[in-house]
């Protein structure tokens, strides 16, 4: 591979690798298409317009095609912003031995404000290992082992990396000894009077399962909800499903890119109370300023 070029190539199983090597330095954006629900954020947020993605076929309630996105080689600075963004935690980021993308580094975004903290040491064999048989991407990973004639847990791992925050664990936990905390935030307008029958299409891009069928019905546990939209995405009923972001909740920052971001993910009316708020700040920044 010629230095600087970006090479882009399929893994046995699908998914997409970009690669670019220079001299001291190798990048690499990995797209695992297994995970990606087919929200759109990628494509919406790329400074670049280097990701695309197709439309989705729903045809007699089953997806019988999966939204795809694709990132073009030639666009692609490796910036790293759609890696911060994906709800689904579909997309990783590397260059050298780094993980953390450079927008994170950079300050021109911030890490999404997000948190699982689990009391371990509280663990009880008794629980039936729940956390980890209720988290729907194996982030949850519990380490027993026997002592004193009996068995009791060691460890409880997450991968933070997969996790998607969805809260599903915390109440599985039956000591409540878990808590959690996600980035984003939003409102769901569910009418299954309007689904169409026998349609289960939002089911199965949910990748919390926040929508899920029973007794032959399409429901939905909005606490789980992660608010990534790709369950409008696919919804052929107009009038059965609405998603609303209203924000995405990083660590603070003092770069003003971050609001002109996220205006791109957010609802119509959460992106009009964001300018306002960042007028508010730099109104006071500049009272601020004059004052000193």
């Amino acid at each position: 591979m010629r230095l600087g070029k970006t090479k882009k190539s399929k893994t046995v199983d699908g998914n997409l690798l970009l690669h670019r090597r220079m001299i001291g330095l190798e990048q690499e954006l990995y797209l695992d298409r297994r995970k990606c629900c087919g929200c759109g954020d990628c494509e919406n947020l790329c400074p670049a317009e280097a990701v695309s993605s197709t439309e989705p076929v729903v045809d007699n309630g089953t997806v019988r095609k999966r939204v795809i996105v694709d990132v073009d080689p030639e666009e692609c600075t490796f910036c790293g912003a759609c890696a911060v963004v994906c709800p689904a935690k579909a997309i990783a980021w590397r260059e050298n031995e780094r993980t953390v993308p450079n927008v994170i580094t950079k300050a021109i975004l911030p890490a999404l404000d997000e948190a699982i903290e689990v009391r371990a040491e509280d663990c009880r064999i008794e629980c039936g290992l729940a956390c980890e048989s209720s988290c729907p991407v194996d982030a949850i990973e519990v380490e027993t082992e026997t002592g004193e004639d009996k068995e009791r847990i060691a460890e409880v791992r997450i991968d933070r990396e997969q996790c998607l925050y969805c809260g599903k664990c915390e109440p599985a936990c039956p000591f409540d000894l878990i808590a959690v905390r996600s980035a984003r935030s939003g409102v769901v307008s569910f009418r299954p009077e309007h689904c169409l029958p026998s349609c289960r299409a939002c089911t199965e891009v949910c990748p919390t399962g926040a929508l899920y069928v029973q007794d032959d019905r399409v429901r939905l546990e909005e606490a789980h909800c992660i608010y990534c939209r790709a369950c409008a995405v696919v919804c052929p009923a107009t009038e059965a499903l609405e998603v609303r972001r209203e924000r995405i909740r990083g660590l603070p920052l003092s770069s003003e890119l971050w609001a002109d971001y996220q205006g791109k993910l957010v609802s119509a009316a959460a992106r009009i109370r964001l300018i306002r708020e960042n007028a508010a700040r730099k109104r006071e920044r500049a009272f601020r300023t004059r004052i000193d």
